[in-house]
């Protein structure tokens, strides 16, 4: 990022360190490259009237598979699959390369559907998806039927045995639509890995989250190599607060953080701009990783900490707008931040993807305003953030006003009853903002397991090996292995045994 005054250099510490640590070049396990398929996939599953369809997108890989079922004939390998989640599907695939390195020591057949309306899997097109007789669609009962339909395509296209057991996997939502699939379809999903899965982040729910947890650990994580980064942040958003009284104020602001517009006073631009801010270091709690992926460096939050405690001569809001940049000038690339293109405002407030032009951001802004309702909020105490609580009221006017609907915040986690179902791992990694709506403790009479991760950010485990994995994180995917093992020898057992009888 070229800085807006000669005199600062910042901008070009966030590109250097970025080049820096990605240099060494990428070490972690990246799966091969997938076939792509259409599925001619029902709109409405519980509406035999309506007779639409859409084509959904769904990649395989079954090398390993083939390999296996062409030397060996028992016991059939398994189905790996991973349900789509709130962007496209590619994303996930290559996210998830513990599924490959552990399925390949099987032979198993790799499945990565796209979740209705995100990606290119969108019903109509990006126009007329949103539609209220269409975006109402979207839903999760009605996308955990489009992946039961195509997995049974599937098994009978490629004649895969009806004796191989299915374990689905999932990162984050992905995740929780791994644990509800294994909830719902336990005939069809043998077992499920819900790694990152917030289920218990729903507001009103007994046993549930509570107020702050989210952007507490952000702030943590923020400062966990250096405990004056949050102090410094809450202080350059006094400074914000300070210079929004005028309209030369608010120039000043503008030009700290290096905006391509300036601000206004018109109402809810500050609130945009925290917003904004805030988004970017969710994100950066999220991508905490070790090691280096695309443009971001390694352990993200600690370089955006680094920018912070500079000894330059800038103030601390400019140098706030530098760190954010980690997130959204990771490549070095923008002379300036564009809001609109980089932040839309919505329901969720940890953020729902792209800019206002995104349908993916749309879909998932929908989708907060139905079914998927967490109650995240700041609160200046446990944060760095100024307060913001969190307003049910506040979030249903928004709803109502955007997509005419009323949010739901209990109906998933009573529909999908994680404490009434078995065969299912929950992992969380305590750099992740999300894990304190984890399931955080198991019940091993069940099988369900809940597994922790020091130094780990979101669904880490999921990813491909690297040498730079903390401990526990390797810990933890040898556990699934193991545990995954013995429901596949079960599974082998209780089919052995029904068709001896």
């Amino acid at each position: 990022m070229k800085p807006l005054l000669p005199t600062l250099a910042l901008g070009v510490l966030v590109a250097v360190l970025c080049l820096t640590q990605s240099a060494s070049g990428q070490t972690w396990f990246v799966p091969p490259d997938p076939e792509v398929y259409w599925y001619n996939q029902t709109l409405d599953h519980f509406n035999s009237s309506d007779t639409r369809t859409f084509h959904q997108r769904y990649l395989i890989y079954d090398q390993y598979w083939k390999n296996y079922t062409a030397n060996k004939s028992n016991p059939p390998p398994p189905i790996f699959f991973c349900p789509g989640g709130e962007a496209g599907v590619k994303g996930g695939y290559e996210h998830n390369g513990f599924m490959f390195q552990y399925g390949m020591t099987l032979g198993a057949f790799m499945l990565f559907p796209e979740h209705r309306f995100y990606g290119e899997s969108i019903p109509f097109g990006p126009v007329d998806a949103f539609k209220p007789e269409n975006i109402n669609k979207l839903t999760v009962e009605q996308a955990l039927s489009d992946y039961i339909q195509i997995i049974n395509y599937v098994r009978t296209k490629w004649g895969i045995s009806p004796q191989s057991p299915l374990i689905a996997f999932g990162g984050s939502y992905p995740g929780e639509l791994a644990s509800f699939m294994r909830i719902a379809y336990p005939d069809i999903v043998h077992g499920a890995v819900a790694s990152s899965a917030p289920v218990r982040y729903h507001p009103g729910l007994v046993g549930g989250t509570h107020s702050g947890a989210f952007y507490a650990v952000a702030t943590a994580s923020f400062g966990r190599k250096n405990r004056e980064c949050p102090e410094l942040a809450k202080k350059a958003f006094e400074q914000i607060y300070q210079n929004w009284n005028s309209s030369q104020g608010i120039q000043w602001v503008s030009e700290q953080l290096r905006l391509c517009s300036p601000m206004t006073n018109a109402p809810g631009q500050l609130r945009l701009l925290n917003l904004w801010i805030e988004n970017a270091f969710a994100t950066l709690g999220m991508e905490n990783y070790p090691y280096a992926i695309g443009d971001y460096p390694a352990f993200p939050m600690d370089v955006a900490c680094q920018i912070m405690t500079s000894h330059q001569s800038a103030s601390l809001v400019y140098k706030l707008g530098q760190a954010i940049g980690v997130t959204y000038n990771a490549s070095g690339d923008l002379s300036c931040f564009n809001i609109s293109k980089e932040y839309y405002p919505c329901a969720d407030i940890t953020g729902c993807g792209g800019g206002v032009a995104d349908p993916d951001a749309r879909s998932w802004d929908y989708q907060s305003c139905t079914e998927i309702v967490a109650n995240v909020d700041t609160n200046n105490r446990t944060d760095m953030f100024p307060p913001a609580p969190y307003n049910f009221t506040r979030l249903t006017e928004y709803c109502q006003q955007t997509w005419g609907t009323t949010p739901d915040p209990l109906h998933i986690p009573q529909l999908y009853n994680y404490t009434l179902s078995s065969y299912i791992i929950y992992s969380n990694g305590f750099l992740d903002p999300w894990w304190p709506g984890g399931i955080l403790e198991g019940n091993n009479n069940n099988e369900v397991y809940a597994l922790q991760m020091e130094e780990a950010a979101h669904h880490l485990d999921l990813r491909g090996s690297d040498p730079a994995d903390p401990p526990s994180v390797a810990k933890v995917r040898n556990q699934e292995r193991q545990i995954i093992n013995g429901w596949l020898n079960a599974h082998t057992e209780k089919y052995h045994k029904l068709n001896s009888q």
